[in-house]
Parts: C-alpha cells; sequence; structure tokens
C-alpha cells in the first residue's frame, strides 16, 4: 500500500505514513505532557523513524533509534513527518 507520503517534502500526520517507509519528524502538535514523553520515546525534531506496522485503524508500530514503539493513533495524529526514504 502507499502512502500519501511518497510525494518528498510533503508534511503529513504519521498515521498516514506506509509500512516500510522511513520518515523525519518536522514537529510534534501536543501538550507539554505529551511532548514530554514522546521525546524520551525518542520522538524529537528531525529524527529518522521507521514504520514497522500500520494499518490504518488501530496502533502504529515504528522503530525509533534500536527499539520498536507502539504508538495510538491519537498520539500519531498529533506527530508531524515528511519521507525520507521507501524501503520497497
Amino acid at each position: 500500500m502507499v502512502g500519501r507520503s511518497s510525494i518528498r517534502g510533503e508534511d503529513m500526520p504519521l498515521s498516514m505514513a506506509s509500512e516500510g517507509e522511513r520518515i523525519k519528524i518536522k514537529r510534534i502538535d501536543a501538550d507539554c505532557g505529551l511532548q514530554r514523553r514522546l521525546h524520551d520515546l525518542g520522538f524529537v525534531e528531525n529524527a529518522v523513524i521507521e514504520v514497522i506496522s500500520n494499518q490504518f485503524s488501530g496502533p502504529i508500530i515504528l522503530k525509533v533509534l534500536e527499539s520498536r514503539v507502539v504508538l495510538g493513533r491519537g498520539q500519531a495524529n498529533k506527530i508531524y513527518v515528511e519521507n525520507v526514504f521507501t524501503e520497497r
């Protein structure tokens, strides 16, 4: 499945990224508590993460640094990213 992020440089919510995509975090639009939690997990501006699983409903599994992180769809909608590279 091809996500909407196939155009390089286009910001989109993390929840729209497809499996196998490497994406760069552009900004996080959340309250201070969620921003701190995400920062502690490695979600910082310009960090590159990989989408392991996104079924476009339910949680999203991501590779952040050398760990796997599961985010709910509501949290993923507050993280804006751009496509860096797609492994297909």
